[in-house]
């Protein structure tokens, strides 16, 4: 099992009333807000130093 696999399962474990489709597309828009985060920050550093 994949990371993702095993956070989409656990999703599920505490929220039984979801199907695996939702929790599915939480996670993945979840990952995406982490990512664009993540990108922020680095290119806020750039700009800093450049």
């Amino acid at each position: 099992m994949t990371a993702f696999d095993t956070k989409v399962e656990e999703l599920i474990a505490k929220h039984p009333n979801l199907t695996k489709d939702e929790a599915i597309k939480i996670v993945t828009e979840k990952n995406n807000r982490k990512k664009q985060k993540r990108n922020e920050k680095s290119n806020k550093g750039r700009v800093n130093k450049g």
